[in-house]
């Protein structure tokens, strides 16, 4: 462990693929939609071949020239083909080593291995794209139990030992279901295949193929109906696979002061989240689980970067009767507590909701009316649609205060619940309007450090006096906490 190791020669692979995934469609256009043979057409072969031989060779350079090491209290990267590059890492700088078993790493006993740091902000510290399972292993049980004798945080039992692994949930089949069911990841797959099918603008003729579409349309309604039923299923029956395939044998377990998440079947993943690193707890509810009392439960952690926002906001549990939050809570974070009661805006605020909310529906109205007449107030569903959810927000929204925590409440597509102790706080405002001072009324606006840029809500026309209690709370005596 201490001496220069190279990764596995199967990094070649991944650092061609990383190579050519920018261009990889463009590339395919080139040598399948090449068009007729011409004078160039053998400029182009060579340009092709060149390609590919530059690629393979910087791959396998790549791989060739990257080692690692750990030296003393730190992790000692080398790499770089023309320009050599060092990167050190100390032992307790490290916040998490995450592993990630893809498809090409499970039948070698590999893992890809994610080093994230304290301040790190555009992509992780550190990344061994290709190591066995069992030096991976021994790798972060090294890092970490150096950390723990530094910090003198290890967890131990009744007998001195160090605390081993406890498993605190784990997703059964029915979970899993109703999971993928109420998804909704329909969405999320066309827009995959509409982002694929992009890359061919310069090749697919969409002006003719629209306008053969327009006269099948316009002579068979009936059977375009049902084409697009199915594309729909089809879509739906897409995301549910995907979504149960990202999370199956979902897994929490607790080791010393880490948390450790487990999840997927064709690419296994295992994120660890340090618990002292956890700003927040954030449940949220959307429309499809919330009649069923269905919530997800995320921790907002002090990591994350631009290219990996998963690290900052971690979800612990998929799919969860709200009311078994409470018991998870006392077995992850026992300082943190579900309140089953929130404050809710006064009375007077609903119809602020209500008109916030639905005021953009005026103008549609007016100008359905005067183009289209009679047919045009048919709109005014519209305004009674948003109406009626303004008062879903006005529904959703709360808060509560105890003497170190603060839970706020709010909707926007899904109604989200934030649990915050009151030393995490990072920033706390209120805002009063022109017409909210007025009615006594202000909004409360709360945000913890995690991922780039915070995370947190806002609580709107909350009771003025309400605001100013919490406000006080947040910057009065925050050295006790």
């Amino acid at each position: 462990m201490f001496e220069p190791k190279k990764l596995h020669p199967i990094t070649i692979v991944f650092n061609i693929l990383k190579q050519l995934k920018d261009i990889i469609f463009p590339f395919l256009a080139v040598i399948f939609l090449g068009g007729s043979a011409s004078k160039w057409d053998s400029y182009y072969n060579i340009g092709i071949i060149c390609f590919s031989l530059v690629t393979i060779i910087g791959g396998v350079l790549s791989w060739y020239f990257f080692t690692f090491h750990l030296n003393a209290r730190e992790l000692r990267i080398n790499h770089g083909i023309f320009v050599k590059k060092k990167r050190y890492i100390p032992f307790e700088r490290i916040q998490s080593i995450d592993f990630t078993e893809g498809i090409l790493h499970r039948p070698f006993g590999l893992v890809k291995v994610k080093i994230e740091t304290a301040g790190g902000v555009s992509e992780a510290e550190a990344v061994l794209t290709a190591i066995s399972k069992v030096h991976a292993e021994q790798l972060r049980e090294y890092i970490n139990r150096d950390k723990n004798r530094l910090h003198s945080t290890e967890v131990t039992d009744d007998k001195g030992q160090v605390e081993g692994k406890q498993e605190l949930y784990k997703i059964n089949t029915k979970e899993l279901l109703v999971l993928a069911t109420t998804s909704g990841g329909v969405g999320v797959v066309l827009s995959a295949i509409i982002a694929a099918v992009s890359q061919f603008d310069d090749f697919i003729p969409y002006k003719k193929i629209f306008k053969e579409f327009q006269h099948f349309v316009a002579n068979s309604i009936a059977v375009m109906t049902i084409i697009a039923f199915i594309i729909i299923f089809v879509l739906w029956i897409v995301s549910l696979l995907m979504t149960m395939l990202k999370y199956a044998n979902f897994t929490v377990s607790k080791t010393g002061n880490d948390l450790i998440i487990t999840r997927g079947l064709l690419e296994k993943k295992q994120i660890t989240i340090p618990l002292n690193r956890v700003q927040a707890v954030r449940i949220t509810e959307n429309m499809m689980r919330q009649p069923f009392g269905l919530a997800t439960v995320y921790l907002e952690s002090a990591g994350g970067s631009l290219q990996d926002n998963e690290a900052s906001s971690v979800m612990v549990s998929p799919i969860i009767k709200k009311g078994k939050i409470k018991k998870i809570l006392e077995k992850v974070l026992p300082d943190y507590s579900l309140e089953e009661a929130l404050h809710s805006p006064p009375k007077l605020a609903v119809w602020r909701y209500i008109f916030r909310n639905s005021w953009i529906a005026l103008p549609a109205i007016a100008a359905s009316v005067y183009f289209f007449h009679e047919w045009g107030w048919i709109s005014i569903l519209l305004l009674a649609i948003l109406s009626f959810w303004g008062y879903v927000k006005y529904r959703a929204a709360g808060w509560h205060l105890s003497q170190k925590q603060l839970t706020i409440s709010f909707r926007h597509l899904q109604k989200t619940t934030l649990i915050m102790r009151k030393n995490r706080i990072q920033t706390l405002d209120y805002k009063e309007g022109f017409l909210q001072k007025k009615a006594a009324l202000a909004s409360l606006h709360a945000i913890v450090a995690s991922g780039i840029d915070g995370s947190g809500g806002t609580v709107s026309d909350l009771m003025t006096e309400d605001v100013k209690k919490i406000y006080s709370w947040y910057s009065y005596s925050k050295k006790e906490v």
